[in-house]
Parts: structure tokens; sequence; C-alpha cells
């Protein structure tokens, strides 16, 4: 009998659709998903963005919010306890360390049920929170039957607070790809060489402090890059769009603003790059990595980044950067515009690694969750043989020096 699994994720968004399909269509689990909210109305993003309508069974709550400048908003759902009794699970996947979570450990342990915890945080928020905060992460990690991590360093800040490594499961942040990947192909028969001028730099997200868009605006012009040789497309809303529109103006970079692009708009905009830049000061994954390495685009991507190692692999198809280090990230625009050669080397480097990690995550998840489910009695672990389940091969991260479980 398939394992019955709550996932409660704080909102719908677009590129955590196929994830959720895709366990959805997995024989071993009988999916739900608990949507906290159908929406995030402080998010930088106009409400159609949010899907409304799922390929799987899902329920939108009410909540309330807090505002959090830039950051994403403190949720308190509504009537969630009734919704997990009317899925009446085996197994409870929730989102972080916040109010559901807490919530959803208290429905678990009363109903002897699995509590899983998805994270991205990666050991650069540590220094964020105050000492209270962390030590409930580290609590909850440690009362967890069983912790999924979007990243390698994801689970490395787990094992660092002494969670036991056969507990956690690596899922790559997962992301719709597939419409880049058939953009870009489309676009490469057709597309101009890889030494032609001037070179295309994207860089998507938010208009909020954290995705240090100055900083790429300002690095763009410290490495001297003309008109003629590159040119830096942003794409994303926020509060900082006028503050950073009169920066470009003020450091002659000619910066193209999109603004808001929806999910079927994004996959033109990277065939027609060359370059995708992520330098965010604070990005506990970065799922725009996983949509250039689809596209096939050489990447430029920040060392605190959770998809830095496991999809932006430093030499192989990006070029890790310091986020705070403007002669970094002007360093590595200037040899990116520069050698054609490199780009296109680690354009298809960018292709062979989407394939790696292709479909990764589903496999992880799932495996995640059948080990949990057992700790607590509620199915057989995978490779047992009396399982109903077959054991799915789990990620192997590329991160030198960790493992997966």
């Amino acid at each position: 009998m398939a394992i019955r699994c709550a996932i409660v994720p704080p909102t719908p968004v677009p590129y955590r659709e196929p994830l959720f399909r895709s366990l959805h269509e997995r024989d071993e689990l009988d999916v739900s998903v608990i949507y906290q909210s159908a929406g995030q109305p402080s998010w930088d993003v106009p409400p159609e963005w949010f899907p409304r309508e799922h390929p799987y069974p899902a329920v939108h709550l009410r909540s309330w919010q807090r505002r959090r400048a830039g950051r994403t908003p403190v949720l308190w759902p509504h009537r969630l306890e009734r919704a997990l009794r009317s899925a009446d699970p085996d197994c409870v996947v929730v989102s972080e360390y916040g109010p559901a979570s807490l919530r959803a450990l208290n429905w678990c342990r009363r109903h002897k049920r699995a509590y899983v915890i998805f994270t991205e945080c990666t050991p650069g928020i540590d220094s964020m929170l105050p000492r209270w905060q962390l030590g409930l992460h580290r609590r909850l990690g440690r009362d967890a039957d069983g912790l999924i991590a979007a990243s390698s360093a994801a689970r490395a800040r787990l094992l660092a607070f002494g969670i036991p490594g056969e507990r956690i499961a690596v899922a790559l942040q997962a992301a719709d790809v597939e419409p880049f990947r058939a953009a870009a192909a489309a676009r490469r028969d057709a597309a101009a060489p890889a030494s032609a001028t001037p070179v295309r730099v994207i860089s998507t997200g938010r208009l909020v402090p954290d995705k240090n868009f100055g900083m790429l605006i300002e690095a763009f012009a410290m490495a001297g890059l003309t008109p003629a040789s590159a040119r830096l497309e942003i794409a994303g809303a926020g509060f900082l769009e006028h503050d950073l529109k009169e920066l470009a103006t003020r450091t002659g970079v000619p910066v193209r603003f999109h603004g808001h692009l929806s999910p079927e708009e994004l996959p033109a905009l990277y065939a027609t790059a060359d370059v995708y830049a992520l330098i965010s000061t604070y990005e506990p994954f970065g799922v725009a990595v996983r949509e250039a390495a689809a596209a096939g685009l050489s990447i430029i991507c920040s060392k605190t980044a959770g998809a830095a190692g496991d999809v932006a692999i430093d030499g192989r198809n990006a070029l890790l950067v310091n986020p705070y280090s403007i002669e970094d990230v002007a360093g590595a625009l200037g040899r990116l515009v520069s050698d054609p050669d490199l780009r296109l080397r680690m354009a298809e480097e960018s292709r062979a690694i989407d394939l790696e990690t292709d479909g990764s995550e589903v496999d992880a998840f799932v495996e995640a969750v059948v080990r949990a489910a057992a700790r607590r009695g509620r199915a057989r672990p995978p490779g047992d043989p009396h399982s109903n389940g077959k054991a799915p091969a789990a990620y192997r991260p590329s991160r030198a020096g960790s493992t997966s479980s």
C-alpha cells in the first residue's frame, strides 16, 4: 500500500509544480499538498504568478502573514490541523522551521505519524539568526524523523547540528527545466557562434537587496565592458528598481530592465543569452541556476548560494565568486566575455550537469519519506524484501568531500 504523504509548503510556486506532479505519479506515495497560503501579497510578483490549479491533490489554506521587506513573509496558516486530519497522512513533510513546522510536529507526535523537514537553509543563514531561533532549528532538526536538504550545503548545516547522516537526504531544489531546454534547443541551430558580440549577460530575480544587482552593475562598469562587447539584462520587479536604474545611468552601464517576466516568458530570455549571473549575498539555493544549466549557459554564481557546488560547479560550468567582492565579480565577467572558448565549454558542461541531476530530487524525496515513515512503523524501509515500493537511487552530490545518504 502506498504511503500517504502530506506536503506542507508555504505557497504554490511555478518551479515546484513538476516535482509535486512527479511525486503524485509515484506508486510508493499517495501525495496531497497543503499550501499554507494561496499567495504572498508582499512578494514582488503579480498574483497570477502563483498557480491556482494543480495536477495533484492540493488545498490552499488562508493565512495571516507578517511582511518582511525583501524576504519571505512569516505565515500562520488557519486550520492546518484540520487539513492534516482530513489528509490522514502517514508522513508530513513541512517546509523549514516556522509556525507551521512547529504545529505539524505537534500533530505528528500526537497521532504517531512521521515528521520530515524540507530545508533550503545553508550555513550562511546562521549568523543572521538570533540565538533562540538557531536553537529552534537545531531542536526541530534533531526531533525530525527525516530531513530533506535542497543542497549539499544545506546537508552540511544539518550535519553540523549533530543530525545523523542517514536521516538526511539531498533532493536538489526543484525547477521546471523542460521549457528552458526546449527553448535553448530551438535556438541552438540558428544562434550566432559563441565568438559573436555583444555577449548577453542576464540575471533574474526580485529587485531586493539580497539579490545584489547593484554590485553586478558596478562590476560591469569596473570590468570595462562596453556596449560593443557585452550587454546586461535584468528581469524582475521590486522596490529597488528606481535606485538600480539610477545606478546604471550614473555608472554608464546600459542595462536593459525587462521588469517582471512570467514563467512562460523566461525561457526565451535564457535561450538568447550567453552568460547567467547570480551574485546574491543571501541565496538559500537559486532556482535560476538550475534553469541556466538547462538552457546551456555558462554561469557566474555566488559561492554562498546553495546551488554552488551541486549545479554551478567551479571550473566546470561556472565561475564561483565572492558576492561581497566587486573585483571578484568583475574578474569573472571579464573572463567569460573575453573568452568564447571558455563560454562554449562551460555551456556544454551546463547541459551535461542538467542531465546528470535530472529527476534526482524526486528519487531522493521518495526515499526520505519512505525511511521516515518506517521509523514510525508506517512503512517498510527501502531495500526491505517485503517492502511494497522499490528503493530509489539517491542523488550523489558533486560537492567535493560530501556524500548523500
